[in-house]
């Protein structure tokens, strides 16, 4: 009995002991035992917030139009500021004064024989200009020419009308432009022209347009410091760029204005009515600025296109011919500008060519022109203020 006394005490003691093991293998981890109090969020008082922004000065409406475009601005205008200065100025304005050459070359081979006229416009001076809000731009031209002269009476070659995204990574414009009228015959295959009036008033040419780019190096080459004026190539740098342009044409010939001379010697094959194309091309080119000292650039772009033609031609002899093809381009740029952000002035020059073809009849027009600007930049961005 004695031993049974000892032994029963000792089985309730271990009877007692594994029956609270499950209770202490569920506790919980000190972690979540303990609130930490730094973790518990203030509630809002709404009231007060509402009457801190009530309170608050509100901005002017066209504060916030200027922010958005200082946004916009920097990011298509981001650049390398060891090679770039970006644009300093909301606005910038500028004037144009330029010398166009505008040329024309029929071809023809209906009669059996290659035959060849040439026309050329009358080189008029035009003046122009364009204002820039940002990386934005407006600019028209006229003929000096048509200054005060009655509407219809007046010459519109060189009238020209474009809308400009300038910035570091994109360029484009959407433009309108006619030339052709005031011109006159240099050659005409077998008419001797001496001595006799080769003026020629019935050509008229329409072109509506677009033309967009993308600089691959835009962060050390600036397409906006070379022709658009809004920014400074301090070191010097060049540039792959991608286009793509879209450009109609409508060129008018009207035989009745020809001179009595040549209308009596002329080969009729060359004559036409009109002429209409449109090109949808994509170019790949090169431009490269050169820094010749400060402030001072020398820029060329070089832009080869290949696309797609569509033309049609009207004439006396044929009611309608379609030729739809593979069209090639090369467009030429170069500039020399002065620009220390605030004035800057330069020359550009331009050379484009338009050749429409087919199997009977062919027709080349190019022009070039010759810019001499003058412009200045002002009411600098904020961010330029100090």
């Amino acid at each position: 009995m004695k031993r049974i006394g000892l032994i029963l005490p000792l089985l309730l003691s271990f009877l007692s002991s594994t029956a609270q093991e499950p209770a202490d293998s569920l506790s919980l981890p000190d972690s979540l035992n303990h609130t930490d109090t730094t973790q518990i969020y203030k509630p809002i008082n709404f009231e007060q917030e509402l009457d801190n922004i009530v309170r608050t000065k509100k901005k002017p409406f066209y504060s916030y139009i200027f922010d958005a475009a200082d946004a916009v601005t920097n990011f298509f205008m981001g650049c390398d500021t060891n090679y770039v200065t970006p644009q300093l100025y909301e606005f910038t304005a500028q004037a144009e004064l330029s010398y166009i050459h505008d040329y024309y070359r029929m071809n023809s081979n209906q009669s059996g024989q290659a035959t060849h006229m040439t026309i050329q416009s009358g080189n008029p001076l035009v003046l122009g200009g364009y204002v820039y809000w940002s990386i934005l731009g407006y600019g028209h031209s006229i003929n000096l020419e048509d200054i005060g002269r009655h509407k219809g009476k007046t010459n519109a070659t060189g009238r020209r009308n474009s809308f400009v995204l300038n910035t570091a990574r994109i360029i484009a414009e959407v433009y309108t432009f006619r030339s052709g009228k005031s011109a006159e015959f240099t050659s005409i295959s077998n008419i001797d022209l001496k001595g006799h009036d080769r003026k020629f008033t019935g050509l008229n040419s329409k072109c509506v347009g677009i033309d967009a780019q993308y600089i691959f190096n835009h962060k050390k080459y600036s397409w906006p410091a070379a022709f658009g004026e809004n920014a400074v190539q301090r070191k010097s740098a060049g540039s792959w760029k991608l286009g793509f342009a879209y450009n109609h044409m409508n060129i008018t010939f009207n035989s009745e204005e020809l001179s009595d001379y040549i209308a009596s010697q002329i080969d009729t094959t060359l004559l036409f009515n009109k002429v209409s194309y449109k090109d949808y091309a994509v170019s790949v080119g090169y431009g490269y600025n050169c820094v010749l000292r400060k402030n001072c650039l020398l820029a060329v772009s070089i832009l080869p296109s290949i696309g797609y033609r569509q033309s049609d031609i009207t004439d006396e002899q044929m009611d309608k011919d379609i030729l739809r093809k593979i069209s090639t381009d090369v467009f030429f740029r170069t500039s020399l500008f002065w620009n220390n952000t605030k004035y800057f002035s330069g020359i550009v020059v331009d050379l484009h060519t338009y050749a429409y073809r087919q199997k009977r009849f062919g027709l080349t027009n190019s022009y070039g022109t010759i810019k001499y600007i003058l412009g200045f930049n002002f009411l600098k961005k904020k961010q330029y203020k100090k």
